[in-house]
């Protein structure tokens, strides 16, 4: 049976009413992904990374590495988009701009915008002004809990202002989602627990309104493994004596939700603040990471028990040998995240299932 001609012509009378927004055929395909800084992340996410044109959401309790994890993925942004810069609505006005340059932000003015207004109407305004310009390709709100209203703000502390940073926070998650699929955009949200106070049994929940449930594409949520910290002795100038400073942790980063894939896979890695000749360089451990998946997924071949493969036909012989050659080739890495992410799409099958509760895989 022929296409109808009716709707033919309804496409067309739409597209002269509305615009862009009606959907044509060649926009139906995935959005371009913009790696998270985490292999395995990447992985669980199943497109390689959180999508542009879309809005997303980064939850979990406070110093868990949120913030981190939004920097890696502004930095990643940096060089997928030289053409483009980055930008961070600091509403809790604790951002370490040393720290970032060190997980690979480039903090130049032509390239990253930072920005701390008062309260949550100058939030929306912000926010709106920066994608509408196109200039702007990832846009990281830190965080929903930090935001008042301008009532509240306004306000002596006895005042009530109850609700009106909700309606604020609705109107804005709704606009900036439409000006994200307009301006090939992403907009990352940063949230955390509070108690419910509505719950007779106790317990938490995200900070923000309901909307942040329909309107994100995407979901993380970041914990520590329990796994024990990574901590190095470090002198105490003031009472003169060495005490052991965390500088790294395991985390587990749970997609919660996923509109491009079945949500609830998980990706575990470590997290380091500071460098170290054993543990490596500062930020996400890829070498563990790659390692790991790569083994999971055939893209590291595991020869016998003390002996893998590598994607460049190189033999290794022990676990701690093979992460030094991943850390000096950053090219390998990749490779094998190339190849893991292949697996999702079906162009390699990879030798089992990847689950964290593998011993293979956690070994």
């Amino acid at each position: 049976m022929p296409p109808s001609k009716g709707l033919s012509k309804l496409r067309a009378d739409m597209t002269k009413a509305f615009g862009d927004k009606v959907t044509r055929r060649d926009d139906m395909t995935r959005p371009v992904a913009v790696p998270t800084g985490s292999i395995t992340l990447d992985h669980a996410l199943r497109i390689g990374g959180l999508a542009l044109r879309r809005t997303h959401e980064i939850l979990g309790p406070e110093g868990v590495g949120k913030t981190s994890l939004c920097t890696l993925i502004m930095a990643s942004a940096q060089k997928m988009f030289p053409d483009r810069g980055v930008a961070l609505i600091d509403m809790e006005q604790s951002f370490d701009f040393a720290y970032a340059q060190k997980l690979g932000l480039d903090l130049d003015e032509d390239r990253f915008v930072h920005i701390y207004p008062d309260h949550s109407e100058d939030v929306a305004d912000i926010a709106k002004m920066l994608l509408r310009s196109g200039d702007i390709s990832v846009v990281c709100l830190d965080s929903i809990g930090g935001m008042e209203s301008k009532a509240a703000f306004e306000k002596s502390a006895e005042d009530s202002a109850m609700g009106k940073n909700s309606q604020v926070i609705s109107r804005m998650v709704k606009q900036v989602a439409s000006l994200c699929r307009a301006k090939n955009a992403m907009v990352i949200f940063v949230n955390q627990y509070r108690a419910d106070i509505g719950n007779p049994r106790g317990g938490q929940k995200s900070a923000g309104p309901n909307i942040l449930k329909y309107c994100t594409t995407t979901k993380i949520e970041l914990k520590r493994t329990g796994e024990p910290v990574v901590k190095v002795p470090v002198a105490d100038a003031v009472s003169e004596s060495v005490k052991d400073e965390e500088i790294g942790r395991q985390l587990r980063a749970k997609v919660v939700r996923n509109k491009f894939a079945p949500p609830g896979r998980a990706a575990d890695f470590w997290l380091f603040s500071a460098d170290h000749p054993t543990w490596g360089p500062i930020g996400i451990d890829r070498a563990d990471e790659a390692l790991n998946l790569g083994i999971a997924t055939g893209a590291i071949e595991r020869i016998n028990a003390s002996k893998y493969g590598l994607p460049d036909g190189t033999h290794i012989v022990g676990r701690a040998n093979v992460k030094q050659a991943l850390r000096e080739k950053p090219e390998l890495t990749e490779l094998v995240r190339q190849r893991a992410l292949l697996t999702v799409s079906g162009e390699i099958v990879p030798e089992h299932e990847v689950t964290y509760d593998d011993e293979e895989y956690a070994a």
